[in-house]
């Protein structure tokens, strides 16, 4: 059977994308405590305690080993990895960009690995997953940078919202692919407990609820298949885990081309998370002259 594991990255911060990713498994039968126990021996959980900013060489190898197995090559350089897992594409998440702002996401070209990560150690873990009868079948994610966040939030109301509206499109993504309903593990959306009120891609379909509490929210949705979504989802399912992880791994590619591209015009400039800390404030303060000279629009960089 297959099993898909959606979830995001990035919905809080005050720089760089919202990044919402999905990993598909196939295995004979989902048993979750299982596996989600073989995985954390693994170091594969949720990328909050595995990948934090500085520290994503585990997440980088595994991510590249994932590409690996699932595409059959594991990608160069970051337009690659992009290329390959991204449902836009290059051009498609270049296409908003305003011209002024583009090369600020897209002039620094990053070679991989940048985070000091080990494919090796990755297709090792793999291969232990493998003898589990764990095969990772599929690997896609989303973007919305701060230009299309923003003005995705106008359209919709809520980043809450456009990150439903990423998972959704995933769960579609998922459905052709397969061609075949889907079963579908999703990180619960902040705050959002009857989903369907919430829908945007999937508005319209017949929807039936089978669970919904707190913690767990289900329905079986006409020509997609099933969707529940959890709390902590990523630190209890596996296919979940290897989406967070993969999704931190695409999110800091992206904050590191961002700061590479300031640290060639500014080297004095901090090289910030982009979360709502103190480096992140003072390089937002320090590096607002520059952005004026170079024209980088207020709503290509800040949320």
């Amino acid at each position: 059977m297959h099993v898909v594991g959606v979830d995001e990255n990035g919905l809080g911060p005050r720089l760089g994308p919202l990044v919402a990713t999905a990993v598909t498994i196939e295995v004979p039968g989902y048993d979750r405590a299982r596996l989600h126990g073989a995985g954390e021996r693994l170091g594969i959980d949720d990328s909050k305690a595995t990948s934090g900013f500085g520290k994503m060489a585990a997440a980088e190898g595994l991510a590249l080993a994932m590409l690996e197995q699932v595409y059959g090559q594991a990608p160069a350089d970051a337009d690659a990895l992009l290329g390959l897992i991204a449902l836009d594409g290059v051009l498609g998440l270049r296409m908003p960009c305003p011209s002024s702002s583009l090369p600020q996401c897209w002039s620094a070209e990053l070679r991989l690995p940048v985070f000091g990560g080990d494919i090796e150690q990755g297709r090792a873990a793999l291969a232990r997953l493998l003898r589990r009868k764990v095969r990772i079948v599929a690997a896609r994610t989303t973007l919305a940078c701060a230009f299309v966040l923003n003005a995705e939030v106008q359209r919709l109301g809520s980043r809450t919202a456009v990150d439903l509206s990423l998972f959704e499109r995933l769960v579609l993504d998922a459905r052709a692919q397969s061609g075949q309903d889907v079963e579908a593990i999703l990180g619960m959306v902040s705050g959002i407990r009857d989903y369907p009120r919430y829908f945007d891609r999937l508005r319209g379909r017949q929807i039936e609820t089978v669970h919904q509490d707190r913690k767990i929210a289900s329905y079986r949705v006409a020509g997609v298949g099933a969707l529940s979504f959890e709390v902590d989802a990523d630190a209890r399912h596996l296919p979940v885990a290897l989406a967070s992880m993969l999704g931190k791994y695409v999110r800091e590619l992206s904050m590191e081309r961002q700061n590479r591209f300031y640290a060639s015009h500014d080297p004095s400039l901090a090289r910030p998370s982009g979360y709502h800390d103190p480096v992140t404030r003072g390089f937002v303060a320090a590096s607002a002259p520059l952005r004026r000279r170079l024209g980088i629009i207020d709503q290509c960089f800040e949320r």
